[in-house]
């Protein structure tokens, strides 16, 4: 896909020459209306309680968020993915020194058993919320699309009931 991706706000011109009609002109208007409502994000300041990378990755993050719907009302959901980020980052450090699990030896220097690096099973658990979290916030290429396409398949749904009588 090239360019920027679409932010799923088309003017109404464009909604108008669309063939679903007069109410999902005026209900797609309204939503758009409706994100305009909200203060947009103030991102000049970088939180001071992000790590190293937590900054880096802000930096990152924000000017293509611009790009999306956000507003100030998500910032701590912003801020949550970057201390994320850096977390992540501290932990594949610990999983790469230690690896993904370590040697329990007996008292005669024998190898009793093998266990899990504890920061392996963080690390995972800290990808899971990442991977979340972006989601909510459309950085994912699914959040994306659903933001860019509208869901046809609910309105064939409806359609179909009406042909069914209900």
């Amino acid at each position: 896909m090239r360019g920027k991706p679409n932010r799923g706000i088309y003017t109404e011109e464009e909604l108008k020459s669309h063939k679903k009609g007069k109410e999902y002109v005026a209900k797609k208007m309204a939503e758009q209306e409706a994100l305009g409502d909200y203060e947009q994000l103030e991102s000049d300041t970088i939180p001071p309680h992000l790590c190293y990378y937590g900054k880096k990755e802000w930096k990152r993050v924000i000017p293509l968020l611009k790009e999306l719907p956000i507003a100030e009302l998500d910032r701590e959901l912003i801020e949550s993915y970057c201390a994320l980020h850096g977390s992540k980052r501290r932990l594949e450090k610990g999983v790469q020194e230690h690896g993904h699990s370590y040697k329990i030896y007996d008292n005669d220097g024998n190898i009793e058993t093998m266990r899990r690096n504890p920061d392996y099973d963080m690390l995972l658990q800290t990808i899971k919320e990442i991977r979340m979290i972006a989601n909510q916030l459309g950085m994912t290429m699914n959040s994306r699309l659903d933001l860019a396409v509208p869901d046809e398949g609910k309105e064939e749904d409806e359609f179909m009931k009406l042909l069914k009588g209900g």
